[in-house]
């Protein structure tokens, strides 16, 4: 694929502008231009059935803010002796919150003992089912981030011909406490999820689990709905602009500690 330009204006996409008259093009083009720190949810916006002149002022709001930023996505030379695969998630809704308004996002990097990073993936949608709670829409995010990472972490083992360790990063303490605990879920909704990670972090396929703080998230702007209010952290522009990935680690889990320590007795 050939790189997108640098600088604006951002034309190379679609150099007809002719093509923008239309709310669905302009939303298209939004969506193959725009990097992972500018959420668009392109999608959402493009299939309303009958857009008004608010959807399309939004639309050219979007426009402008993107093709005045540049696009800096960084794809350094990393260590190969050090390289693992970093899984961000993150979920935004609640127990109240309609599905629209519900939002999941995660980035997948690979990155070296240096904390340079190649972003490798990135995704921000809606929930593919409905989550009861907060806890069961992190364990969604996290559960899918990981599956989505296992195709190109197994595509990177049979290129460097070693295996490449994976850590998974969450800012839920909820979350990360009953995948790191016997603690059973109250929303039977993420219990597929739960034991997922479970086996997984048990197996050695998240090599570490870690509980992140929750402003040192990079999915954060990955995970709020187009226009949200409050506006995303700025830890994703911070790690696009500086090329270091460097979340701020509250605690974490290795696969061996959770095979070999006895884990945390569910409370009574």
């Amino acid at each position: 694929m050939p790189p997108l330009p640098l600088h604006a204006p951002l034309t190379s996409p679609i150099a007809d502008p002719n093509l923008f008259h239309s709310l669905a093009a302009k939303l298209l083009w939004v969506g193959r231009v725009a990097r992972p720190d500018v959420l668009t949810n392109a999608t959402q916006l493009a299939n309303i059935a009958n857009p008004t002149g608010a959807d399309a002022r939004r639309a050219n709001n979007t426009l402008v803010s993107i093709t005045d930023t540049p696009i800096t996505l960084h794809y350094p030379r990393l260590h190969p002796d050090s390289l693992r695969v970093d899984v961000f998630a993150d979920y935004s809704g609640s127990a109240t919150s309609p599905l629209p308004r519900s939002e999941l996002g995660y980035l997948i990097a690979l990155v070296d003992d240096t904390h340079r990073f190649s972003l490798l993936h990135w995704a921000s949608h809606r929930p593919h089912r409905v989550c009861r709670g907060s806890c069961a829409g992190e364990l969604l995010a996290v559960a899918d981030a990981v599956a989505a990472a296992l195709d190109v972490r197994l595509l990177l083992q049979e290129l460097l011909m070693r295996r490449v360790p994976m850590a998974a990063y969450t800012d839920s303490s909820a979350a990360y406490d009953l995948v790191t605990s016997f603690k059973d879920p109250t929303d039977m909704t993420g219990k597929n999820d739960l034991f997922m990670l479970r086996r997984s972090l048990l197996a050695g396929t998240i090599q570490d689990l870690a509980l992140v703080d929750g402003a040192h998230n990079p999915a954060d702007a990955l995970s709020k709905p187009t226009f949200a209010r409050p506006a995303p952290n700025p830890s994703l522009a911070n790690a696009l602009r500086s090329g270091l990935l460097r979340p701020l680690i509250r605690c974490h889990t290795t696969s061996a500690a959770n095979r070999d320590d006895p884990r945390r007795p569910a409370r009574t």
